[in-house]
């Protein structure tokens, strides 16, 4: 082959590769594609590719009008107050509640009268207990405290229910423990309706001593 021969072939092979690459640009320009960045051009995206953009475009514009919908939501609750509204403590306990064993309506403080008395089975030390009070939850959990007149308190947990006869039956769960180390037998404690309106008398026995008491139940004011 001559030097000529090469010459007009090798100025075809250039100028055949220069239409390649123009017409590769213009594809790309129909694309909407920066050619600046050549790494990421792989020609038109393919209609799966368009539909999945397009859904996501949707996916977002919904979302931006969900997001101001909640903004919305959350203001106007926002402006609202709400305040639990619990059984008022200065009420006795209504025959209709006591019937039905609602324990909501024993929430608040209640007062076991002022009388009762403990002795010791070791000393026979015997102290008053003026002071005898529960507390309630509306669902029947409570706490006693007894403050003796010798300076002692004795304080533990107690739980509420009415029971098949219809009484309220307070349960300790164990002995009540006193802060001077001593503690205060198990009673069982069963408390009854009188003929008065609101009237609630308690009887409690302490089955390990037979020790019995008699103490009226009154709303704490």
């Amino acid at each position: 082959m001559s030097h000529l021969v090469r010459v007009f072939v090798i100025a075809g092979a250039v100028g055949l590769l220069c239409l390649t690459a123009a017409a590769g640009y213009a594809a790309l320009r129909a694309c909407a594609l920066d050619v600046a960045w050549l790494s990421q051009l792989d020609g038109c995206p393919a209609p799966a590719e368009k539909e999945r953009r397009e859904r996501l475009d949707r996916l977002a514009a919904d979302r931006a009008v969900l997001e101001q919908r909640i903004d919305r939501a959350e203001a106007r609750l926002a402006a609202r107050q709400c305040t639990a509204v619990l059984p008022d403590p200065d009420t006795p306990l209504p025959d209709r509640a006591w019937r039905q064993g609602d324990l909501e309506t024993l929430y608040g403080c209640w007062s076991l009268g002022s009388n009762y008395r403990t002795r010791d089975v070791d000393t026979g030390k015997i102290v008053s207990y003026p002071d005898w009070h529960m507390c309630f939850n509306a669902r029947g959990e409570g706490r006693q405290v007894m403050r003796g007149d010798d300076g002692s308190v004795c304080e533990g947990p107690v739980q509420a229910r009415i029971d098949n006869r219809n009484r309220l039956i307070l349960g300790e769960g164990g002995n009540l423990s006193c802060d001077d180390g001593g503690y205060i037998h198990r009673r069982d404690i069963a408390c009854a309706r009188g003929g008065d309106a609101g009237a609630v008398t308690c009887e409690t026995l302490q089955p390990e001593t037979n020790g019995q008491a008699s103490v009226p139940l009154t709303r704490l004011r």
